[in-house]
């Protein structure tokens, strides 16, 4: 089941409904966004095969014009609209359940957004280099064990991991 209680660290094993929970919201944003919709993206841990993860289900919208997002419609489906939430361009609508346990986690870029780049290229890379996915799950259960009820300490104490898997990708993806 999705679902952490707000500012708390709570991993679960990776699960394999994830996917089918993505494939119901990606259609649900789809018909929230239809015309101003180019493309959903699963992305976050829970896209990343085999590892632990927030059971919390974090998509990539990407639309033609930020400006135009269906805010009405997304607060209508549950979403509440948190805005840039400290990354410009960006915006962020949070699913909740109970008012305080975070589900769903919707990120709404255009196609040409950096941060959308790093965020598919970081799953990606993690997917096809299942060495580095169990590292990263290792530093993530070690920091939940460490963090459960500081997310921004838990979060920190990825950055360098995460830095290092960007530059891998980067790297990687050069002609």
């Amino acid at each position: 089941m999705l679902g952490v209680e707000r500012d708390k660290i709570s991993l679960s094993p990776h699960d394999s409904s994830w996917a089918q929970q993505f494939a119901a919201t990606k259609e649900e944003l789809l018909s929230i966004h239809s015309d101003n919709a180019s493309a959903v993206y699963h992305v976050g841990s829970t896209a990343v095969k085999g590892i632990a993860a927030k059971p919390i289900l974090d998509v990539a919208l990407v639309v033609r014009d930020i400006q135009a997002l269906n805010i009405a419609g997304m607060e209508r489906a549950g979403y509440e609209f948190c805005g840039e939430r400290g990354v410009p361009g960006r915006f962020l609508f949070v699913k909740r359940r109970d008012g305080h346990i975070s589900t769903h986690h919707i990120h709404c870029y255009t196609k040409d957004h950096e941060d959308l780049r790093a965020v598919l290229l970081f799953c990606q890379y993690l997917n096809d280099h299942p060495a580095y996915a169990k590292q990263y799950n290792d530093l993530k259960t070690e920091l939940a064990a460490m963090y459960p009820d500081d997310r921004l300490a838990y979060t920190d104490g990825k950055t360098a991991f995460i830095s290092m898997i960007a530059a891998l990708s980067a790297a990687q993806t050069r002609p």
